[in-house]
């Protein structure tokens, strides 16, 4: 591969972008090598100033200083901004890394000219805090050190997965999507919770830490979910009652339908 003057460019500047770079730079990836393009002033200020890295208005810019591309737009622009890099991308010499929604790696080489090096990813919003999920697979031609690079992008903010395209739909209902569905239990319990004389905050922060101290349990225990939910469940106890009515309301089988419908949509969103 040729050598460039950045080790890595951003095409988009918003939030997604800015938590990449952001790992980068606390991972100890230099400042100087990293460029980011934007037509938002306000992100690309933002990003000089919140990490001293080059910006620019020209997409094209990236596309001649940077081997790693980070296509990091809105999906209904990607097709734009890859006609526009068309002409100057080269398999042997540019990476190319989306993060696009629902954006297939098949529609990303018919915009573009020749055999590119294609890497698809789906990080979820915990990124933001360094403590995402990142999904990736990789088209046919990339190398081992071609995944290893966008591992490491990824790696800056948290756990990453390699997976066959065909299972990225699931993945995105269940995982991508996951964060939304933590936040709508903690809305439930919070509702559930207004008898409590605590401030909102407080409850907020309670059922939180309840979470995430049982989550770290479950990580750390060799039990499965199901035995550890048996250990606290008492014969006539509260939690079962609690657990009785999930059973009543099949909840568990309200769930996976949820899963089935969020990943019919997300192949329909890939088919458009």
């Amino acid at each position: 591969m040729n050598s460039l003057k950045n080790d890595i460019g951003f095409i988009g500047a918003g939030n997604m972008a800015g938590a990449l770079i952001a790992g980068l730079i606390n991972g100890g990836l230099d400042p100087k090598e990293i460029i980011a393009s934007s037509p938002e002033d306000s992100h690309l200020l933002a990003l000089n100033t919140e990490f001293g890295i080059k910006t620019t208005k020209d997409n094209l810019e990236i596309g001649r200083n940077c081997n790693t591309i980070v296509i990091a737009v809105k999906p209904h622009i990607v097709n734009s901004v890859l006609n526009e890099l068309s002409d100057l991308i080269n398999a042997n010499q540019h990476l190319i890394i989306s993060i696009a929604a629902g954006i297939r790696i098949k529609d990303i080489q018919k915009n573009l000219k020749g055999s590119q090096r294609i890497v698809r990813a789906m990080p979820n919003t915990p990124a933001s805090i360094g403590k995402g999920i990142s999904a990736l697979c990789a088209s046919g031609n990339c190398s081992d050190e071609d995944l290893k690079i966008s591992k490491g992008v990824f790696e800056s903010v948290g756990a990453t997965c390699v997976l066959e395209e065909n299972s990225f739909d699931l993945y995105t209902s269940l995982l991508g999507s996951g964060p939304a569905y933590i936040f709508y239990l903690v809305e439930a319990l919070m509702e559930s919770s207004k008898e409590l004389n605590f401030e909102e905050s407080e409850i907020k922060n309670l059922l939180l830490d309840m979470i995430i101290g049982s989550a770290e349990l479950a990580k750390q225990s060799s039990d499965s979910p199901g035995t550890l939910r048996k250990k606290v469940t008492s014969p006539g106890g509260v939690t079962e009652r609690a657990l009785e009515v999930f059973e009543e309301e099949n909840l568990k089988s309200t769930i996976q339908k949820a899963i089935k419908a969020a990943t019919k949509r997300s192949i329909e969103l890939g088919d458009k």
